[in-house]
């Protein structure tokens, strides 16, 4: 986030510096020598508008003043700030025009501080027969004088005011511009520096934290697991040291009943460390072509004598088009979209039944890793389901992803545990180790899938797991 914040930053000062840049160009387009180039250029332009424009009037029309100065005002109309006229040896300057005064009347009147030189000019360009254009520099105001031959004896010439004074305010505007431009470029420099820096700074921190996590996560797992193994320690040391105090009449029965205890407690260490041992490894699951209803009913089958001791309904419910597993007698009815297969309770006698689909779906995924992820999950719902409640172990396609679910209509998991349900040592079942829905987790992450608490389920829990079906 960061990172993306300060990426931004350097693109708004990357802008800046184009639009500045952009600024100056357009500065330096008006400023004193540009607009000097720029007159000078358009003299020379002006003079041959006049040259075409004498030429295409005979000599007798040249006579008539009026027809002179049109054609001097049509050159100049286009030109801001052009004035100009002919010149003449005999007239002297004449038919002068200034189509874009910008004071009040239209000014008709020749500058007269400005004949001399312009007198001198046109001789020279006649005497030359070819266009002159000078400059003579102010302090307030350069002006741009140029002249040509139109035609025989007769020269056309323009004046161009520059402020001068003003473009010198101009040139220093462009000074400051051009030095807020180094200090972009600069900056945007220093910056990107920074940002290089900040990045290395970030990547470094982000791998002390993940570091610490990892240090917090084995604390957390350490700590669970010293108490975990304490109880059973104690369990057991409690046994011996009453076994020990016992009168010696006595001491043969509690020696028997503290080997018993040792030997429950022992194997839920062993039980203990061998799923701490599975979590810790990584899984590499070994996919293979699985007829899933077949599959699932296996499942089932496995603790359907677990379930019937304790009085609990364990039922199998698959989804349209997947089959049901051949655990029953009574064929679904045409129209089933899912089949289900129900252990009934030890005393419902032989009334329990099953519907059946012949049709067979084909997954793909570990059959043993996910055998034991439906073991844990299945052995949790019984152990928090009540007698008379229910248990369902389903299935269901969608596309081309297989979700799995076992679902239970009893306690429900505590709010305080659904954020942490699948994190190792949480549980919420007595003599649970807390590592069943850990492995479950892993296992299923290493198929490409997800698993989740389903809290929209009430009364009760329900896992989801979603596979890739290929």
């Amino acid at each position: 986030m960061l990172k993306r914040d300060l990426s931004w930053l350097w693109a708004a000062i990357a802008a800046m510096v184009v639009l500045v840049i952009w600024l100056l160009l357009q500065l330096g387009r008006q400023g004193s020598q540009a607009q000097i180039t720029a007159a000078r250029t358009r003299a020379a332009v002006i003079c041959q508008i006049m040259r075409a424009g004498a030429q295409r009037l005979d000599g007798k029309d040249m006579q008539a003043e009026a027809v002179e100065r049109a054609v001097v005002d049509m050159a100049l109309r286009e030109d801001s700030g052009v004035e100009g006229g002919l010149w003449q040896a005999q007239r002297g300057v004449y038919a002068y025009a200034f189509p874009t005064y910008d004071g009040s009347g239209i000014k008709d009147d020749a500058p007269a501080a400005e004949l001399p030189r312009i007198g001198s000019l046109a001789q020279r360009a006649l005497a030359s027969a070819a266009p002159v254009i000078e400059v003579r520099p102010g302090l307030r105001e350069a002006v741009v004088y140029g002249a040509c031959p139109v035609r025989d004896n007769v020269a056309g010439w323009t004046l161009t005011r520059v402020a001068s004074m003003a473009d010198n305010a101009l040139d220093h505007l462009v000074v400051a511009v051009s030095v807020l431009l180094c200090s972009l470029v600069l900056a945007g420099a220093w910056f990107a520096v920074l940002l290089t820096r900040w990045g290395r700074e970030v990547q470094r921190l982000s791998g002390l934290l993940v570091a610490s996590e990892r240090m917090a996560a084995l604390g957390s797992l350490a700590a669970g697991l010293a108490h975990e193994i304490r109880n059973p320690l104690g369990t057991i040391r409690m046994k011996v040291d009453n076994a020990l105090a016992a009168a010696p009449e006595r001491r043969p029965a509690r020696t028997e009943a503290a080997l018993h205890t040792t030997l429950l407690q022992v194997q839920r260490l062993e039980t203990l460390v061998a799923s701490l041992l599975a979590l810790t490894q990584p899984f590499h699951p070994q996919r293979a072509p699985v007829a899933l209803a077949d599959w699932l009913e296996q499942r089932r089958q496995d603790h359907a004598d677990a379930a019937a001791d304790l009085s609990v309904t364990l039922a199998l419910k698959l989804g349209p088009g997947l089959g049901a597993a051949h655990a029953g007698t009574h064929a679904a009815p045409p129209d089933s979209v899912a089949a289900e297969v129900a252990a009934a309770p030890a005393d419902s006698g032989p009334g329990a039944r099953s519907t059946v689909h012949t049709d067979q779906e084909v997954a793909l995924f570990d059959p043993a890793q996910m055998a034991r992820v439906l073991d844990n999950l299945l052995i949790n719902a019984l152990a928090h389901t009540t007698a008379g409640g229910r248990v369902e172990l389903g299935a269901a396609r969608n596309g081309n992803v297989l979700r799995l679910w076992v679902a239970d209509d009893g306690r429900g998991v505590p709010p305080a545990l659904q954020a942490s349900l699948f994190d190792p040592l949480v549980t919420g079942r007595p003599g649970g180790t807390g590592l069943g829905l850990a492995v479950v987790r892993e296992v299923v992450h290493a198929h490409g899938g997800t698993v989740a608490l389903d809290r929209a389920h009430v009364p009760g829990t329900r896992i989801v797991m979603e596979l890739p079906w290929t």
